[in-house]
């Protein structure tokens, strides 16, 4: 597995999230979501129409995303970052915590 650039949570007034989930990047199968009050597209791009905000997320962060947004649990979360992403399951395990942890200190989800 060759290193990636690290994906990255939203980018909030050109400010990135410290968050950090070390997963090779792939492209999500989706054509777009709506998780908190982000309407996301597959291509990264997130906004927000109650503020006026736009954001930027890596395919990574828009799989666990997307996976909050349909009621997954973190075992199927898991299960479904293992099934898109060439990284071991007690490295997703880690990185979803941490990130499901900044999620939660962000206000976007009361998980955790």
């Amino acid at each position: 597995m060759n290193p990636a650039p690290p994906p990255a949570l939203p980018r909030h007034n050109g400010h990135q999230s410290p968050a950090i989930i070390p997963i090779l990047p792939v492209t999500p199968s989706t054509s777009g979501f709506t998780f908190h009050t982000v309407t996301w597209q597959a291509d990264g791009f997130g906004f927000d129409a109650t503020t006026g905000e736009f954001f930027t997320a890596s395919p990574t962060a828009l799989l666990v995303m997307q996976s909050l947004s349909e009621k997954l649990n973190r075992q199927q979360i898991l299960d479904r970052i293992t099934a898109t992403f060439e990284v071991a399951r007690s490295t997703a395990e880690r990185d979803l915590e941490s990130f499901l942890a900044e999620l939660a200190h962000l206000g976007l989800t009361s998980e955790h």
